[in-house]
């Protein structure tokens, strides 16, 4: 068996001795610690290791329900952006812009894992660009990496019919990526973009039907008219017993109109099952988060563009962006800071023997302080493995930190 026991991990207000199975990727013991007193092998001949965390606050890892692994500029040059005027003129813009990239969508898939990891994300949902010009040649690159990094990062993959579903006649090749591996079909945008809302959501779940798929709306339309919509999505929701495998993403209009009209909505979501992403802009209406989670309705969080030609900003980091949540929403009390969490991951504050080994040891006081501060990741580990953080810049480097001397 090979082990790793970190020592001194602060959890609650208490510190705890927690023992890894590298191997099974799972805790199998918590035990606190008393006095100070440390345990764990002395060294790796034996496949046992310990670690002292000296305090370090326990996190768990996150999960980002909204990225595009295919399409950022992440280590490229600086690219000037336009301003947005129209979304086929933004299409058509992204679409020139990406053709002139010398990378591939695998080394751009590879360098946005490697940087969500460093920030403690180990579970994401990406969409990858389809269209019958590209093909499915952005999903099969990301399909070749997700393998590259299964039991380090879990990949959930939409494919994703940018320039329209009807708009660019992709049906045809959205069946192929379903046949190649994607678990969701994506849309975007049925009445602003297809212009036919019905034919375009019911040709979504014809197609989620046929290859047993999950559906993951993009929806920029505003006001009543997305409301329309996300009604009528429900509605196909339920038909195609779907519920629990539909998302909305963005639908800023349930920020665009009244409280009253939005809390009927979400009443509806609840009960249709069907989950709202949200990226936290803010330069724009967004969906009523609180309102949201009071009638029941699955709320997650995704970082979205990351330097990319929509947008320059973004860093990856989800913690960040559930501290920006929270510090829009007026979450400043100790209860709603901690509301936070379950936006942002699947995982307990409050671990216990047998849950999964993926976690994120950060300074920070208590979790609340954490989701405030979002500070630096310390360390990041996944299924067991040490995959981010400052003890594997450091690890690297051949320089051993504190931390990461064996005891």
């Amino acid at each position: 068996m090979k082990r790793t026991t970190i020592n001194r991990i602060r959890i609650g207000e208490d510190l705890y001795n927690m023992t890894i199975d590298r191997e099974l990727g799972v805790i199998t013991s918590l035990e606190k610690n008393i006095g100070g007193k440390m345990t764990g092998g002395t060294g790796e001949a034996g496949g046992e290791e310990a670690l002292d965390a000296g305090g370090l606050l326990y996190l768990p890892a996150m999960s980002d329900m909204h990225i595009h692994l295919d399409k950022h500029f992440l280590g490229e040059p600086w690219k000037p952006l336009q301003p947005f005027v129209t979304l086929p003129g933004q299409l058509a813009f992204e679409k020139a812009m990406i053709k002139t990239m010398p990378t591939t969508a695998a080394d751009r898939a590879r360098r946005l894992i490697d940087l969500l990891l460093s920030h403690g994300t180990t579970k994401i949902r990406t969409h990858v660009d389809v269209d019958p010009v590209i093909g499915i040649s952005h999903l099969e690159h990301v399909l070749a990496v997700r393998e590259e990094y299964r039991g380090v990062m879990e990949i959930e993959i939409v494919a994703f019919p940018q320039q329209g579903l009807l708009r660019s006649d992709s049906v045809k090749v959205m069946k192929a990526a379903l046949r190649a591996g994607a678990e969701y079909v994506g849309g975007v945008d049925p009445a602003g973009l297809d212009r036919q809302v019905d034919f375009s959501l019911e040709t979504m779940f014809e197609l989620s039907s046929e290859f047993g798929a999950g559906v993951d709306l993009h929806l920029h339309d505003p006001g009543h008219l997305g409301l329309y919509t996300i009604s009528r999505f429900g509605d196909l929701t339920v038909q195609a017993g779907k519920g629990g495998r539909t998302a909305v993403s963005h639908a800023y209009c349930l920020g665009q109109v009244t409280e009253a009209e939005s809390r009927d909505l979400a009443q509806k979501l609840a009960a249709d099952d069907v989950a709202i992403i949200t990226s936290v802009p803010i330069d724009r209406p967004m969906p009523r988060v609180d309102q949201l989670i009071a009638e029941g309705v699955r709320v997650h969080v995704g970082c979205d563009n990351i330097l990319d030609a929509w947008s320059p900003f973004g860093n990856g980091d989800l913690l960040a962006r559930g501290s920006r949540l929270a510090e829009k929403l007026g979450w400043i009390v100790d209860e709603d800071l901690l509301r936070t969490y379950p936006l942002i991951s699947s995982g307990s504050l409050v671990p216990k023997a047998g849950d999964p080994a993926s976690f994120m040891l950060v300074d920070a006081m208590n979790p609340k302080h954490a989701i405030a501060l979002a500070p630096p990741r310390e360390a990041v580990f996944s299924a067991g493995k040490l995959v981010g953080g400052r003890w594997k810049e450091a690890a690297e480097r051949f320089v051993a930190p504190a931390a990461l001397t064996s005891l």
